[in-house]
């Protein structure tokens, strides 16, 4: 794996216990959905080393309790102290968070650049896109599924958007 294929979720800032329990800070409020991860890839030396994940508890909007397997110890857990975790998913954030997406550029793979979010509705916990491009406004329904990726640094959300919405 490549860090340009991955996403940063955080750093481990310190342990938690005596069984090998890292605390994950991370950039971002995290979604419950990544409490279902399967690995993360710790970056030890400069390599990425995948790590199947036993448990993966959040703890506040971007905090969590990490269990590794093969980190049992005090000791294993210490030579991960300050290493940065990747996932394979696009980390993103809460309900609550979406609102930081407002002003981000959408491109959808198929149909390039869609426009700016100028607002984030919730409907019943139906997310709607407000996108807008000139006077053309497009209302797109959010699913975290059609996400591909986040540029924070360019503000740009990718997705794959499902047929007929443009």
């Amino acid at each position: 794996m490549k860090k340009d294929t991955l996403h940063l979720l955080g750093k481990f800032s310190k342990m938690h216990g005596y069984t090998g329990i890292l605390v994950l800070i991370c950039e971002n409020e995290m979604d419950d959905a990544l409490e279902q991860l399967p690995e993360l890839f710790v970056s030890v030396d400069g390599l990425l080393v995948p790590f199947p994940v036993e448990k993966f508890t959040l703890v506040g909007d971007s905090a969590a309790h990490v269990k590794l397997e093969f980190v049992n110890t005090r000791e294993e857990a210490a030579e991960l102290v300050l290493c940065e975790a990747y996932a394979d998913v696009v980390p993103l954030p809460t309900e609550a968070g979406l609102e930081q997406w407002t002003g981000f550029t959408v491109h959808d793979m198929l149909h390039g650049r869609i426009g700016v979010i100028a607002q984030i509705e919730n409907f019943n916990g139906n997310i709607v896109l407000q996108v807008t491009d000139g006077d053309k406004e497009t209302l797109l329904s959010f699913h975290p599924e059609i996400v591909t990726d986040i540029d924070k640094t360019c503000k740009i959300l990718y997705i794959n958007a499902p047929e007929g919405n443009f």
